[in-house]
């Protein structure tokens, strides 16, 4: 029997010590890492600066094509096109580059079919994007044109801020040779309330612009479209002028409109006047239209005419044979005739 081998005592392993013992890194080794680390950032930076580039780039191309194509001829009928299909974007960039656009002679073709054509929500943004700007554009040979169009399809709501920058230019824009269709528009197809903030002005320049070229048209538009108690302040102060007004070119056709269109207390002020300086108005070939005027839109005022005429000193056969008195008394015989046998005898 052979001896058994003695056993061997197991080696000792030393168990490690837990957690590990922190090892402090070396200076070289963290300004290594933070290198690393900034270069990459380096990297993220210019890759976003390039992704942005072109995204801008991209978006730059179609508006550009937009107001090349805005700007040629016939781009009114492109635009409409655009906005009955439904194409925001089109729309977008004609309203941001609405200021370019207003000045150029096919760009306000554009902005025209926009106002006409689309909605109210996009003709309130076109006069939000050229706040600051309509009195500028009202005397820009081309842009005048859109501005005018805007007051004849657009309601008191979009107008009024237009109408509110134009206050404190009406003279200097009826002088202007683009700026007069601007006021022209805005007295004809402006509500009250728009017009309400151009009367004071008006008001206080009642006579100038009564004898104006431009102007006389203007007051007319505002007391045919304006109630009576809206224009009562610019009606009197043509009133306090009415005998050199009424003999003026111009300015008896204001006249005549007070008749027509003014209420029963501003006609009737006219037709005291007319009886005071009768014999004046009937010598004078502007006057005596005014004359005819109240006995036309006025019959109530007729008779007193009459009686106006039979105590003058020259009477009704005198009134006659004035150079054009004998017009006011054919219209006195016209209307009155049948109910006035003095007339007659």
């Amino acid at each position: 029997m052979q001896p058994v081998a003695p056993l061997m005592a197991p080696q000792q392993i030393p168990f490690p010590c837990w957690p590990p013992a922190p090892v402090e890194p070396s200076a070289e080794l963290v300004i290594a890492a933070l290198m690393a680390e900034a270069e990459a950032l380096a990297g993220i930076a210019a890759e976003l600066s390039a992704w942005q580039a072109q995204t801008a780039q991209r978006s730059a191309q179609p508006s550009q094509a937009v107001v090349e194509q805005a700007t040629q001829p016939g781009s009114g009928r492109w635009i409409q096109r655009a906005v009955a299909g439904g194409d925001a974007e089109v729309v977008g960039v004609v309203l941001r580059e609405a200021s370019q656009l207003a000045r150029h002679k096919h760009g306000k073709d554009a902005l025209i079919a926009v106002l006409e054509r689309a909605s109210k929500d996009h003709q309130r943004a076109l006069v939000d994007v050229l706040r600051g700007e309509w009195l500028e554009l009202s005397v820009d040979v081309h842009a005048c044109r859109m501005v005018q169009r805007l007051m004849e399809v657009c309601d008191d709501e979009v107008c009024l801020p237009v109408v509110a920058e134009l206050q404190g230019h009406l003279e200097d824009l009826l002088d202007h040779k683009y700026g007069n269709h601007v006021v022209h528009r805005i007295s004809e197809y402006c509500g009250p309330a728009a017009v309400g903030l151009l009367l004071p002005e008006a008001a206080a320049a009642a006579a100038e612009l009564a004898q104006h070229p431009y102007g006389c048209r203007v007051l007319q538009h505002f007391i045919q479209r304006c109630p009576a108690p809206l224009t009562e302040e610019l009606v009197a102060a043509i009133l306090e002028d009415q005998p050199a007004l009424a003999s003026h070119p111009f300015a008896n056709y204001v006249v005549q409109c007070v008749v027509k269109h003014g209420g029963w207390e501003q006609r009737w002020g006219v037709a005291q006047a007319v009886c005071e300086h009768l014999e004046e108005y009937c010598d004078n070939k502007f006057a005596s239209n005014v004359v005819e005027s109240v006995v036309r839109w006025c019959p109530e005022a007729a008779d007193l005419v009459i009686d106006a005429a039979m105590r003058s000193s020259t009477s009704l056969v005198g009134l006659s044979s004035l150079r054009y008195g004998n017009f006011v008394v054919q219209r006195l015989l016209e209307v009155r005739g049948r109910h006035r046998t003095d007339l007659v005898e």
